[in-house]
């Protein structure tokens, strides 16, 4: 007897019961037997487990368990002998009658009926004689008409075989899905940028048309806040107000001003014009872009991701919620750009392309006209007796262009002539230009060296002397401050300031990033590739391909004093751990409560979790009135009805004591 085998069984058999699956696992399997083959002990104690299974009420786990019973009890007299102590308990569970019927699923229900009658009846062949219980439950099912019904004419073969389709089929599903998924994460991943760099596009033409509203010490209002009609700030007020209505340009403090900060209002001062034409277009070609392309893309793999069915499904909750949130900001840009009057810009047929419908008009316009008959001989007649001169005859200059030379081409108005010889200024002006090709070359050769710097404010105002800073033709009288007085001039160190160019440093990025190489407790090593720090082992050093750290400083071997320092603390830290792992349990028995699990157990429940396939028969069934359920008894609508119940209260409270007596 060995505890640790004991529990190593329990584990294996509480594994293989509740993965799901059409067959058990065949290395679990293996191990089970070879551990029942060790001892009888081991076959009880695999009989206890495999009950306790069998009494869960889940039909998948039943019938894994029953797959489990039929391994056993064809290979072990033991289990045999102990399963038909108990084989009314043990038919009632896979069978179930009418007091006690069998857990949901339903359709996994109705297929362990099924695999369990056909296992009772071939049972009944081999062991019928040997052991009474199974022939008195075989006629028990006889006599009440269990064996005569449809789900008892299979054979077992039938059903193993079935068994055995349907998990290759499950299992090519699960290769597609995988494959599937691979496939439109990759394809996620190379589109993802650019459907980025689109929405980037629009919001920058959305700050260029609807500014920012900068303020000072405040946050900044942007395009969402000036739509939803955001007021600014309020200002303290400060003793000296007379003051600053003053220093403002406000005579008097009765003035009304009117602030519309509606969404119509703001749209009809954003209108297309000639300076921002080109900020439009880009838009316009932007909003075509997610309109026609990437918006249908995205609701693609939304509907896809939702469609598939992988074992890792936090990966898969992930990119769907990426996905949706970058729908989100499709949407709302989508919403700012049919705000400013945006429409998706169709392509425009040239006017070569002309459409089948074009020419049938064409055709309708001249189907009333009349034409005159000419006669075809007469005309070939007349067009031989004008003379032409063959440009094989010509001269080689004039070979260019024959017809220059014709008579006819003389009496043609729209006709200049061919090209006489240049004059003698031409001619000046050639040889002129021969002697500017050197010191094109010499520019040429210096603009070669010359660096290349962007145009910028600095270069406009490099060799400008008098700058006015009031360019736009306005007085500068005042209606209270009087008119202005002085140059209308940038003063020098304005201009010296202009004329500077801020140049931003920017160091060079490492080509290739090495990694943490630090061991890890599955015996690998850390693969992220920080630039100084790893986040989980520290500074990033570097190591061999065990993980050991190169330097020099971290190899030098410790004293002994130090080893057994640490050792000692180690020690500690482990007895204390273990200390409180003893009294944690006497701790919360004597508080009424149950045992927390360690971290340990919880990850591999939760890993557990993750590769079973079991059907969640606690989860409710999936439809618009579980929807609406959710919706309405979320946390959200809870607080708002809440704080309606409560206003009204206090307004039936107030209105009760505006109406008493005094």
């Amino acid at each position: 007897m060995n505890p640790e085998v004991d529990e190593k069984l329990a584990g294996l058999i509480k594994q293989i019961t509740e993965t799901g699956n059409w067959i058990l696992d065949e290395k679990k399997l293996k191990l089970i037997k070879a551990t029942c083959k060790k001892s009888d002990h081991y076959i009880t104690v695999a009989f206890v487990h495999v009950m306790a299974q069998l009494h869960k009420n889940h039909s998948q786990i039943r019938y894994s368990s029953l797959q489990l019973i039929e391994q056993l009890f064809d290979r072990s007299k033991l289990f045999r002998e102990l399963l038909t102590e108990d084989f009314p308990v043990f038919v009632q569970l896979v069978v179930g009658f009418n007091d006690r019927k069998l857990p949901p699923p339903p359709q996994i229900a109705a297929k362990l009926k099924q695999y369990a009658l056909a296992l009772i009846k071939n049972w009944y062949m081999k062991y019928g004689e040997i052991y009474r219980q199974i022939s008195i439950s075989f006629d028990f099912l006889m006599d009440n008409g269990y064996m005569n019904d449809n789900q008892a004419s299979s054979s077992l073969s039938s059903i193993h075989a079935d068994n055995i389709n349907k998990a290759n089929k499950s299992a090519r599903i699960k290769a597609l899905h995988l494959n599937r998924y691979e496939l439109l994460k990759a394809d996620v991943n190379d589109h993802l940028d650019i459907i980025n760099d689109n929405l980037n596009t629009m919001d920058g033409c959305f700050d260029i048309l609807v500014p920012k509203n900068i303020l000072e010490g405040e946050d900044n209002i942007d395009f969402n806040a000036l739509l939803r009609g955001d007021a600014v700030p309020k200002q303290h007020a400060d003793d000296n107000y007379k003051d600053n209505i003053i220093s403002h340009g406000l005579g008097s403090n009765r003035y009304k001003i009117t602030i519309d900060l509606s969404e119509s209002s703001l749209m009809e001062d954003v209108k297309e014009t000639q300076d921002n034409s080109i900020i439009f277009d880009q838009l316009r070609e932007a909003y075509t872009v997610l309109e026609t392309k990437h918006t249908k893309q995205v609701n693609i793999w939304i509907n896809t991701l939702i469609r598939l069915d992988i074992d890792d499904k936090a990966e898969k909750e992930a990119l769907i919620k990426k996905l949706i949130d970058l729908k989100a900001k499709m949407t709302e840009a989508s919403r700012k750009a049919k705000l400013l009057g945006i429409e998706v810009h169709q392509r425009e047929i040239k006017s070569g392309q002309s459409t089948l419908d074009d020419l049938d008009e064409r055709d309708d316009e001249f189907a009333d006209e009349e034409f005159e008959e000419v006669d075809i001989r007469k005309e070939a007649a007349d067009a031989r007796e004008i003379k032409t001169n063959s440009s094989a005859k010509l001269p080689p200059l004039q070979r260019i262009f024959p017809l220059a030379y014709e008579p006819t081409m003389t009496e043609d108005p729209t006709y200049a002539g061919p090209i006489q010889n240049m004059s003698n200024d031409e001619s000046r002006v050639a040889k002129k230009d021969k002697g500017k090709q050197k010191a094109e070359e010499q520019r040429d050769e210096l603009l070669k060296v010359a660096p290349v710097v962007e145009w910028g404010d600095d270069l406009y105002y490099w060799d400008k002397e008098h700058v006015q800073f009031n360019t736009s033709g306005i007085e500068r009288s005042h209606r209270f401050m009087g008119v202005g007085e002085g140059v209308n001039e940038l003063p020098d160190h304005l201009l010296q300031n202009l004329r500077k160019r801020a140049v931003y440093y920017r160091p060079e990025r490492p080509k290739e990033i090495p990694a943490c190489r630090h061991p890890l407790h599955n015996g690998g090593l850390c693969p992220r590739r920080d630039l100084v720090t790893c986040p989980f082992h520290g500074k990033i050093i570097p190591r061999d391909e065990l993980g050991r750290p190169l330097d020099s400083s971290s190899n030098n071997p410790k004293s002994p004093k130090e080893q057994s320092g640490s050792k000692t603390k180690n020690d500690n830290d482990q007895v204390m751990d273990n200390l409180w792992e003893l009294l944690e349990e006497d701790v919360m028995k004597q508080s009424g409560q149950e045992k927390v699990p360690s971290s340990r157990k919880r990850q591999r429940k939760t890993l557990d979790q993750k590769s079973s396939s079991l059907i969640d028969i606690k989860k409710k069934p999936e439809n618009s009135y579980s929807r609406l359920q959710r919706k309405l008894n979320s946390t959200k609508n809870k607080k708002l009805v809440e704080e309606a119940a409560e206003y009204e209260r206090e307004m039936k409270s107030r209105n009760r004591e505006a109406n008493r007596w005094q």
